[in-house]
């Protein structure tokens, strides 16, 4: 009886996560403590709120050398489907040309003003053309749990960013009850902080340069012989949240068109991370200058 008992509660931590959300945690912990990464863990299970939904951030990680945050996620795929594809969208925007921006969204105030409210507003640190905005799962060799199906990606997408604003709701809040972030000072004479969601999962990752606009005028199809897939530790995954999930804050009134109101308010870049790539993502030297993002203010 007991036995069955300890193999019912295995499952149930596993189905559910934990398991995993804890050994990536680990990972972090141990990579941050032999300095491999400047990811130090912050918290677990967060409980955050967005347009009264309520969630708990899986982790929250905060970089050693400025006040910013990971939202992670964690994702463990169901073995059914654990091939996770990124496509290019090749048409994105009227005023994008030479790739997307990858970009933070952040909350600052500035100390030397006693009247200044919070603002919102966007960290940018270069233009990529390795970002992906078209995600799949698709069939492997393993047995489905019963539990996930397809959607797992929109699904661990939606609860990043819900955590996302989530937490930029609860640093607003924190300033309006006690007049002051919840954060230290930063070297612009702002007192900011920053936040990124990232999803880790159990699932592999590809990615395709595929040129979707060559597909088959007459039936639609793109021809199988030109997908070439690659696998990837981790890629950029940029997203379109949607305004049942987002913050209440910024201001749009002097934008120039619908491009503007799409990068600026909506979308959002998303580290898709997998088990084999944990090391490598936070290690990485996009997180270790500060001063190389570049700041555009959202509100007033």
């Amino acid at each position: 009886m007991q036995q069955k008992l300890e193999k019912g509660v295995a499952h149930s931590l596993n189905i559910h996560g934990y398991s995993f959300q804890y050994a990536v945690l680990k990972a972090a912990n141990i990579y941050f403590n032999e300095s491999r990464s400047p990811w130090a863990f912050e918290v677990s299970e967060f409980p955050v709120a967005v347009n009264d939904s309520s969630t708990h951030i899986d982790f929250i990680l905060r970089n050693k050398n400025e006040p910013f945050y990971f939202i992670g996620e964690c994702k463990r795929a169901d073995p059914a489907l654990s091939n996770w594809c990124f496509i290019k969208a090749p048409y994105v925007s009227r005023n994008i040309s030479s790739g997307e921006r990858i970009v933070r969204e952040v909350v600052c105030l500035d100390p030397g003003d006693k009247n200044s409210q919070p603002k919102i507003g966007l960290d940018w640190i270069e233009r990529s053309k390795d970002i992906y905005r078209l995600a799949f799962e698709v069939k492997s060799e393993g047995k489905g749990n019963g539990k996930f199906g397809r959607g797992q990606i929109n699904e661990a997408t939606t609860q990043v960013l819900r955590g996302l604003n989530g937490l930029i709701n609860f640093f607003v809040a924190h300033f309006e009850k006690n007049k002051r972030l919840a954060l230290g000072r930063y070297t612009r004479s702002y007192s900011r902080v920053a936040f990124m969601p990232v999803i880790f999962t159990t699932a592999k990752l590809w990615v395709s340069d595929i040129d979707l606009s060559t597909a088959d005028l007459e039936n639609g199809n793109i021809d199988v012989s030109v997908i070439q897939l690659e696998p990837k530790d981790w890629v950029f995954y940029h997203h379109n949240q949607s305004p049942n999930i987002k913050h209440s804050f910024g201001d749009l009134e002097e934008i120039e068109g619908l491009s503007d109101a799409l990068y600026l308010d909506y979308t959002r870049s998303i580290p898709i991370v997998s088990s084999t790539g944990i090391q490598s993502f936070l290690s990485d030297n996009f997180w270790d200058f500060p001063e190389d993002w570049n700041f555009y203010q959202l509100t007033k």
